[in-house]
């Protein structure tokens, strides 16, 4: 997640989209931060990857919409705040939207006063151009399975109108994407994504990016801090800049930390427990928060020994091991889970339908029984951390039921890049996903909808395209309230039953490890560290 790709297991720890709530924030990094908290300084965050893309129009991984979230502006947004107003959408570029009366024409006006970094004030005109690109097939961009319902769209001025094809009662929440924020009106068609430095409208600019080492964020100089709803909502570009260093594997990352070499860190999960009691949780330098995310084995449905199997991808689900797999996020990453849609999330519902407590051998060798084709696999998973004893776990319980996995290991960028290509020869994947806002329909409709599959960026790893469930999905979608979110339990609940195209093992939480130098951040379960929140001591 940004609904993203998560980057790795370490990356919850930092990512941007776990028990309740959509959005979860924390002011303050330990006791007195509040008072000894200042403007300016730098602070640095540390990523196992690079950035996928520093395109909005591109970026879908977890750490790529962190940054954004500090360097983009969208039309609406979720509050970064805890309560019950953590779920109610307000303006952002537009204040709330009129809606028809019919539900399906959208009036944004968008607010002036509001400059890019190269001064150029905003106007309708710059989201009309994000979803040009959005829609624009030579970009290939995952916006474009967020738009196929929408009919036409239109700026005038400071006006900015949308019409839908039927109803959406989710089409708000979309917009807080960051696919859809404002950009440049000449801002090219290009598959390959735009480089920095990315002109933005945003708290911060994109000024440098070192592709696979490093990045570089500054104040956009047109940015006012004390213009609402922002200055109310602590929203703002407190420190000067913000740098990220790409490369460094989770033990040096907290070293980089509590060195003073960074300001947020990853670290190898199996020392959780020690930074715990180090630290204490939640008082000093290491945080844990809520997300809305898991992970989850991927069978691609589209080639080999999965295509056209259900019995041998309930096999697989029956057959892995939860327990052990969620141990290697380590202490307080996660919960084990059998359901797609995760805990937290509008619309979870627990159906106890697969083995909580290890591997079902005797369920799923009966399943596998004759539906193990050649009885080889090809798993592809990252190359840090959990990555690779979770694939080991899985290739011994397949070995179990007959089959034989061959494990390839890659960055997790790259691991990405592969599977999100059409066509690319690997039969298992290990994914996560953070939500992308608080819908059911962004795991469920993103992930499992077979209609929304393209020749490259997909987000849909298993491939799955079942016609049946396809309008099962479309029915869904349509409603709202307590009938839409039962009718998305019910079908999380069918779909993980009746078809297994993933198996899901954990639903998963966020640790944080800072350096001594942060005086107070804030913390969203849908984009991880508020970097417009941050601030030194």
């Amino acid at each position: 997640m940004k609904g993203r790709m998560l980057a790795s297991v370490v990356m919850t720890a930092i990512g941007a989209s776990l028990l309740a709530g959509a959005l979860f924030a924390s002011t303050a990094a330990g006791a007195g931060a509040a008072a000894t908290a200042k403007k300016g300084g730098t602070i640095t965050i540390v990523n196992r990857s690079d950035f996928d893309y520093v395109d909005p129009g591109l970026a879908y991984f977890s750490h790529s919409w962190n940054m954004m979230s500090a360097v983009q502006l969208t039309l609406l947004y979720y509050p970064h705040t805890e309560g019950a107003a953590r779920n109610r959408l307000s303006g952002m570029a537009a204040n709330m939207p009129k809606v028809s009366a019919d539900g399906k024409t959208y009036v944004f006006t968008v607010k002036n006063g509001f400059r890019f970094s190269d001064g150029k004030p905003v106007t309708a005109a710059n989201f009309k151009r994000a979803f040009d690109r959005g829609k624009n097939a030579s970009m290939q961009s995952p916006a474009s399975s967020f738009m196929d319902d929408i009919a036409s769209y239109t700026a005038k001025g400071q006006v900015f109108t949308v019409k839908l094809k039927s109803v959406a009662p989710d089409f708000m929440a979309r917009t807080t994407m960051m696919f859809f924020a404002a950009v440049p009106v000449d801002l090219p068609f290009t598959a390959d994504g735009i480089k920095a430095p990315v002109v933005s409208a945003g708290p911060y600019y994109l000024k440098e990016w070192n592709v696979k080492n490093s990045a570089l964020a500054v104040r956009n100089p047109f940015w006012k801090n004390n213009q609402e709803p922002f200055k109310s909502l602590g929203f703002a570009a407190n420190v000067d800049q913000i740098r990220w260093i790409a490369g460094p594997d989770p033990a040096t990352q907290r070293l980089m930390c509590e060195r003073g070499e960074a300001d947020v860190c990853g670290f190898p999960p199996a020392q959780a427990k020690e930074l715990a009691d180090k630290f204490g949780i939640n008082k000093s330098q290491f945080f844990v928060k809520k997300q809305i995310g898991n992970w989850y084995l991927a069978m691609n449905t589209s080639r080999g020994i999965f295509q056209n199997n259900v019995k041998l991808r309930q096999a697989v689900a029956n057959a892995i091991d939860r327990r052990f797999m969620v141990a290697q996020h380590g202490y307080l990453g996660g919960f084990r889970t059998d359901q797609f849609i995760p805990l937290g999330m509008p619309g979870f519902k627990n159906f106890d339908i697969y083995s909580l407590k290890g591997p079902n051998y005797a369920k799923a060798k009966s399943l596998a029984q004759g539906n193990t084709r050649d009885g080889k696999a090809v798993m592809y998973t990252y190359n840090t951390s959990a990555g690779p004893p979770i694939a080991q776990s899985v290739q011994f319980n397949l070995k179990q039921i007959g089959v034989d996995v061959e494990i390839k290991l890659f960055d997790r960028v790259v691991q990405h890049e592969k599977t999100a290509t059409r066509g690319e020869p690997f039969d298992l994947t290990l994914e996560g996903w953070l939500a992308d806002y608080p819908d059911p329909a962004n795991f469920i409709n993103v992930l499992l909808d077979g209609r929304r599959i393209q020749a490259d960026n997909n987000v849909n790893a298993s491939y799955f395209n079942d016609p049946k469930f396809n309008a099962q999905m479309d029915r869904a979608y349509k409603l709202s309230g307590t009938a839409r979110t039962t009718a998305y339990a019910i079908l999380d609940r069918d779909i993980m039953k009746d078809a297994a195209p993933v198996a899901p093992y954990i639903s998963s939480g966020a640790r944080i490890l800072t350096s001594t130098k942060v005086g107070c951040f804030g913390y969203s379960g849908s984009q991880g560290t508020l970097l417009t929140q941050i601030c030194t001591k």
